[in-house]
């Protein structure tokens, strides 16, 4: 049985291995592709085991990895610390802060328990800053804002910056991390510095806020506080604040008693004044800069000033009566009367004092007016502005101090009316200052009745704003004539630098500048009445929103602000543009001034011109903010229109400005063109202006002058040949004695260019007379003065010598 299964056994084993000698087609086939695969790998150069190799790889790490991990986690904290730094700004925003919170303090204590309901330009004026406070602090919030999002998102992604998953292996890694020892120390030196500051900066910016949050809260009530005042003001000033002046017994009907620890009159307008100045500082360097100016144009001016300052001189004719005798006092005069503009919110004693000093200056020029009665009732008109003044600010409304400022307002009524009545025709502005007269008489009067019905405070203020609107109208024709006096000094010494002494007549310059100058005084005095009167606050607010409102016009939208200011910088870039010719010593009628070095003076000063107009356009339009791209509707018909109907129009324009870029026509120049001749007066945008030798001016379209042919006489030289035909008779006549006596004279007449010989030409010649032409050349704005004495020298030179001449 044993035997039978060994012999089993070996049966199988030779079947097995008869099997893998003899394989299966599939077989052999599988096997031949296979075999071919691992050749082809074998031949690129990939290990027949790569993927095994690849899958393991995976997995593996190396150094240059961790390194890496390392490098981005420490750009990332770099970018972490750059992103919560706070620089400068911050500093300036807690100075700011600072700023405001000493400001709020100042306020609060001024306007704490305070009885100052009828001291409306006061209120005013606090209502005034603190609203501007409160704008200041609605711009920090929003750049705290702005910076605490961005420390807040560097906070935020520093809790994420080692999440790098090789990084978090790195580190968990003992080894690992004693191999990148140092560079790991470093990385954990900066990961807390920036962790540090990233919190100090939140911490800072949060008290920073809170602190801000606090301002907000207190300006919030101080102003719902000053409104509430300012809304019960009017009632009160209006009602019954004491009783009528006929009643006795009781004295103040209205109003709340004042506090026995409240502040004087006095101490208020002390604290106001401090509080205003301290505000106001910017305005006050503007003065200063504008004052400096003036004075250091005073200093280069003084001896030309020093030579006015002889009423018979040779420059009598400007007629200067302010700043040839007193030119300090009447630069003084001129920065005082621009006040105004900047102290619309000042406290009365501020304004009071500051118009005290403009008084007192122009007493000192106005003492000179050689009108004894004039000076007398305007000396009286200033002691009552100072006793007004002072009872406005100190009295209170007992019986006695009630009937004095019915006394000082009566005599303001008298003093103004008599003023009135001694005006001379001759008085410029007349009509201007009988206006303002008689407003102050008005308001006056309006105070007396006032007083005598209890508005004890509304007549103070009525008669404080009547003795202002007096004297302010006086002082401002000393402000106009005094800028006129600037121009007119600096037009003389322009022109005296160009050596031209000739006089000149100074209305041409005061018309071109009289009107925007009156309306700027104009606008001072409504400034000035409107402020003292308290209803410059109010009335403002009301012009600016009025001004501002948005208004609709089919599919444009518009401003009548920006409209207003378009008109006015296109008019004042043409009273720009005539003031500089005017600083520079042109007036439009010296052409026969002219000389060939000031031409290229006088051609620079026109293109300056012409730029200052084109930029005032451009600012014009920029300013007025219009939609061009709504216009385009407008702008084709206005196409149309100049193809139609407006072609002269745009060509003299395009004209004008080639004659003034082309440099071939020139202020001064002698030219001949369309039929007429004369010197160039006026190269305008339009047309251009000539002065024939008849004195006539002829204005002719530029589109006219470009179109034809132009004879200039003096393009390139400023001389024009002479021609003189006579005839001799003689019993001799040499001819060497004839050249001699003509070419001596003819070099000694005035204006002749001796630097060309005379042409001697005989065009006849006999025994006895022969007849000659002489050709010469002279300065041409002198030709006929020439000829003329050149006649009268050959004529008197033949006669010495006993030849005939005719």
């Amino acid at each position: 049985m044993r035997r039978l299964a060994i012999i089993f056994c070996l049966l199988f084993m030779e079947i097995g291995t008869f099997a893998q000698l003899n394989p299966s087609p599939a077989t052999v086939a599988l096997k031949r592709q296979i075999t071919r695969s691992d050749s082809l790998k074998s031949k690129t150069g990939v290990p027949v085991q790569q993927h095994k190799k690849m899958i393991l790889t995976l997995d593996t790490l190396t150094m240059s990895d961790y390194t890496l991990s390392i490098e981005r986690v420490n750009d990332n904290l770099n970018a972490i610390g750059d992103s919560a730094k706070l620089g400068f700004e911050v500093v300036g925003i807690a100075r700011k802060i600072d700023f405001m919170t000493n400001n709020i303090r100042l306020i609060r204590q001024n306007i704490r328990d305070r009885n100052t309901v009828f001291n409306i330009k006061n209120q005013y004026l606090y209502q005034t800053f603190t609203a501007k406070l409160d704008q200041e602090t609605d711009q920090i919030h929003d750049q705290l804002g702005n910076l605490y999002k961005r420390v807040y998102h560097a906070k935020q992604h520093l809790k994420g910056v080692l999440a790098d998953t090789i990084f978090r292996k790195l580190y968990a890694d003992k080894e690992l991390r004693t191999t990148f020892d140092k560079k790991l120390i470093r990385l954990e030196w900066k990961w807390n510095r920036t962790d540090s500051l990233t919190k100090a900066n939140v911490d800072s910016l949060n008290a920073m806020k809170v602190r801000l949050s606090d301002n907000s809260i207190v300006l919030s009530n101080m102003l719902i506080m000053l409104n509430n005042r300012l809304d019960k003001a009017g009632p009160k000033l209006l009602g019954p604040e004491v009783s009528h002046l006929w009643e006795t017994g009781i004295e103040k009907v209205a109003g709340p008693e004042p506090a026995k620890n409240s502040m004087s009159i006095l101490e208020s307008e002390q604290k106001a004044v401090g509080y205003y100045i301290s505000q106001t500082s910017g305005e006050r360097t503007l003065v200063l800069v504008f004052g400096i100016l003036l004075f250091t144009w005073l200093f280069f001016k003084r001896k030309l000033i020093n030579t006015l300052r002889n009423k018979d001189n040779a420059y009598s004719y400007l007629n200067l009566h302010y700043l040839n005798n007193y030119p300090v006092v009447s630069l003084v005069v001129l920065l005082l009367c621009l006040m105004p503009f900047f102290d619309a919110y000042a406290p009365t004693s501020y304004i009071s004092i500051e118009y005290f000093l403009l008084l007192s200056a122009s007493s000192i020029i106005l003492r000179d007016k050689g009108d004894r009665l004039f000076l007398l009732n305007w000396l009286a008109l200033v002691a009552l502005f100072i006793a007004d003044v002072l009872a406005y600010l100190l009295i209170e409304p007992t019986l006695t101090e009630r009937l004095l400022l019915i006394a000082i307002h009566a005599s303001i009524v008298i003093f103004t009316v008599r003023f009135y009545r001694n005006l001379r025709k001759e008085m410029p502005y007349l009509v201007l200052i009988k206006t303002a007269l008689v407003i102050g008489i008005t308001l006056s009067g309006v105070g007396i009745l006032l007083n005598i019905f209890g508005r004890f405070s509304l007549a103070g203020m009525v008669g404080i704003a009547s003795i202002f609107a007096v004297t302010q109208a006086i002082i401002l024709t000393l402000f106009v004539e005094i800028i006129f006096e600037i121009i007119l000094i600096q037009l003389l010494d322009s022109r005296l630098k160009k050596g031209i002494d000739k006089p000149f007549d100074g209305l041409i310059v005061i018309d071109k500048i009289k009107m925007p100058l009156i309306l700027v005084a104009v606008l001072l005095w409504l400034i000035m009445f409107a402020s003292n009167l308290n209803i410059y606050h109010s009335f403002s607010n009301e012009l600016v929103e009025v001004l501002t409102q948005t208004r609709t016009l089919g599919s444009i939208s518009f401003q009548l602000l920006s409209v207003i200011l378009f008109f006015v910088i296109i008019w004042f870039a043409h009273i720009l543009q005539r003031l500089l010719s005017f600083l520079f010593g042109e007036i439009g009628s010296e052409a026969e001034d002219l000389t060939t070095e000031t031409k290229g003076q006088h051609y620079r000063l026109l293109i300056t011109r012409l730029l200052v107009l084109i930029g005032g356009y451009l600012l014009a339009i920029a300013a007025s903010g219009l939609p061009i791209d709504k216009l385009t509707f407008l702008l084709g018909a206005l196409g149309v229109g100049i193809g139609m109907g407006l072609q002269s129009i745009v060509n003299n324009f395009v004209s004008g400005i080639i004659l003034i870029f082309d440099g071939s026509l020139q202020i001064g120049d002698e030219i001949e063109v369309a039929g007429q001749s004369g010197k160039v007066k006026e190269i305008g945008l339009r047309s251009s202006t000539l002065n024939t030798p008849d004195g006539a001016e002829v204005i002719i379209p530029n589109g006219n002058i470009l179109s034809q042919n132009i004879v200039n006489w003096t393009f390139s030289n400023n001389e024009k040949r002479v021609i003189l035909t006579f005839s001799l008779k003689g019993n001799e006549l040499d001819a060497n004695i004839i050249n001699e006596i003509i070419n001596g004279t003819i070099k000694n007449v005035p204006n002749v260019v001796s630097k060309r010989k005379p042409v001697i030409l005989y065009t006849k010649v006999t025994p006895e007379t022969c007849s000659l032409t002489i050709r010469f050349w002279s300065v041409i704005s002198h030709v006929d003065q020439v000829k003329s004495e050149a006649m009268l020298r050959l004529s008197a030179a033949f006669h010495a010598k006993q030849i005939g001449f005719e």
